[in-house]
């Protein structure tokens, strides 16, 4: 059964990066907030004409602890947290935080039955911290700021135990009702050498050494980003737990860990 559910998925991802290799060259855009990667059920995240990052409000202010209640009358939204108040209006180029106007560039907007806001308008206005990162699409944004980071910190991502300070992407999604863990170097990104050798570690807290180095020594064949990487499926031995490297026709090379952790 689960090979046939490997196979499912790898048909699946193989029609979804050949259509994205036809139409666009560009990643899913993605939102990660304080290393955790937001998951959107429906309306989905898009850039729009003024270039900024439309989010719909209610799972990313949730996921930066805030409070976000619709008025259907007034088209406004408000979002709360401790002693923060943001107002965002629909077709208003203006977000009101504690009283005080502050002009946006673009608008709030109903969208898929979804408020869509500007990320970091409103993240900023919560007082996190925003960063693009071009090179894979991803809005990370993180509450406390940079200073208040410590050397050698780490985040849990369903049992690994990651880095915060590191240039390799690392997130947990789900398949078929389990918790996978998705790691993607980035040919674009700085260091892809130290992207690779973060993996490494990070794949050895539960992979055997033999699959460690057949993980590695597969991804460094591509070497150009427009080099075709074969897929390669291993299982490991050490964890009993199938580990998938996607086929990749682009800069970005994804590993797939399948953990047997019920979503």
């Amino acid at each position: 059964m689960k090979k046939f559910q490997l196979s499912l998925l790898m048909i699946v991802a193989a029609a979804l990066v050949l259509t994205s290799f036809h139409v666009s060259a560009a990643f899913p855009l993605r939102v990660v907030v304080n290393g955790e990667r937001v998951n959107f059920p429906d309306a989905q995240p898009y850039i729009d004409e003024n270039d900024r990052t439309m989010v719909p409000v209610r799972f990313v202010s949730e996921a930066l602890g805030a409070d976000v209640k619709w008025e259907d009358k007034t088209k406004k939204v408000t979002i709360t947290k401790g002693s923060i108040k943001a107002i965002l209006q629909i077709g208003k180029k203006s977000i009101d935080v504690n009283g005080k106007a502050q002009n946006m560039d673009t608008v709030a907007i109903k969208k898929e039955g979804r408020t869509f806001v500007p990320a970091r308008f409103v993240s900023q206005a919560l007082g996190a911290d925003v960063e693009w990162d071009e090179a894979v699409t991803t809005v990370y944004i993180t509450t406390g700021g940079k200073d208040e980071e410590k050397p050698g910190a780490t985040r849990d991502v369903a049992g690994f135990k990651v880095p915060e300070d590191i240039d390799l992407l690392v997130v947990d999604s789900t398949y078929n009702g389990e918790v996978i863990v998705e790691f993607e170097v980035n040919l674009l990104r700085a260091n892809v050498e130290k992207q690779i050798e973060d993996l490494a570690k990070i794949l050895s807290q539960k992979c055997d050494q033999d699959t460690v180095d057949a993980v590695v020594d597969h991804i460094k064949k591509k070497q150009e980003r427009f080099y075709e990487l074969e897929e390669k499926f291993i299982h490991d031995k050490k964890s009993k737990q199938d580990v998938w490297i996607m086929q990749s026709y682009l800069e970005d090379i994804t590993v797939v860990y399948f953990t047997s952790i019920k979503a």
